[in-house]
């Protein structure tokens, strides 16, 4: 990990405890569920595996506020399911992008 990139987890690690501060603050502990994960790729250390797909280490930093595992694997297949739907949505061989594409400013074109 660079130094700008291990000021930058340290930063968003105080992030982190600030939004967990900010739930307790609240009252809130016993209702949250969060799942943070965040890092860097070392692209200098970039290589091909030996089905010529290209790997890197990565520097990460992850936080979960759940309260069992199976919370957890539900988090985990939101983020999924979420991360599929904004591919499709973000797929421009599809007229349903365009069509949305064209009311982005609230008005049809």
């Amino acid at each position: 990990m660079t130094k700008r990139q291990g000021k930058c987890i340290d930063e968003i690690k105080e992030l982190i405890l600030k939004i967990n501060k900010t739930v307790k603050s609240h009252g809130l502990e016993d209702e949250f569920i969060s799942c943070i994960a965040v890092g860097f790729l070392d692209i200098k250390s970039s290589y091909e595996d030996e089905d010529g797909n290209e790997k890197a280490n990565m520097s990460l930093l992850s936080s979960f506020s759940v309260t069992d595992e199976e919370e957890l694997e539900d988090m985990l297949s939101y983020c999924s399911e979420a991360y599929k739907i904004d591919q499709e949505e973000n797929d421009t061989s599809k007229i349903d992008y365009w069509i949305n594409f064209g009311k982005r400013d609230g008005e049809e074109n």
